[in-house]
């Protein structure tokens, strides 16, 4: 909202949201710029919410009358959650006591394709995940690959291969 030239915090998120509607039109702002979508529209919602399988995590509802309160959580999220198996294929920390863990699925030709990794495991969980990990082998499908420490960042991250039999929830 840098682009006008007033404070809009202290207005309520329906006058913002069109403010910010404007800017993205006035500047024909396109990639790497995006607007998220925004309706009040139940069928629109209802619509969004079969996406998870194209990415979309969440839905996030504002009152439309609020202001913006620095600090203050004035919006609820409903999460998608969805599951499905995966391979773990790597670990990052300790195999015995993993901090996350890389995971894989097979494509059609056989091979072992990273898939994503899971978020930061807690301890129990790790130590506990860490019991049925094995060593990877020699020929390990990962074997030579980095894999990014995180958004935004050239890092590699620091991994263990282990041997990919482990099936885990992704």
């Amino acid at each position: 909202m840098t682009a006008l030239t007033t404070d809009t915090t202290g207005w309520p998120y329906r006058r913002r949201r069109a403010a910010l509607e404007s800017v993205f039109a006035g500047r024909r702002l396109s990639t790497p710029w995006a607007l998220c979508p925004s309706t009040t529209e139940a069928d629109v919602v209802r619509e969004c919410l079969t996406w998870a399988s194209v990415g979309m995590e969440d839905v996030v509802f504002k009152r439309l009358d609020d202001a913006y309160r620095p600090s203050v959580r004035g919006w609820q999220k409903y999460k998608v959650l969805e599951t499905s198996e995966a391979i773990v294929g790597a670990v990052s920390g300790s195999p015995a006591a993993p901090r996350a863990l890389l995971l894989g699925r097979y494509d059609d030709q056989g091979r072992l394709q990273y898939v994503g990794r899971t978020t930061t495991l807690a301890r129990a969980t790790g130590a506990a995940v860490g019991g049925s990990l094995a060593p990877a082998q020699r020929g390990h499908p990962w074997t030579g690959w980095s894999f990014s420490a995180g958004w935004d960042t050239r890092e590699t991250l620091n991994l263990t291969l282990v041997r990919p039999e482990l099936v885990g929830l992704r």
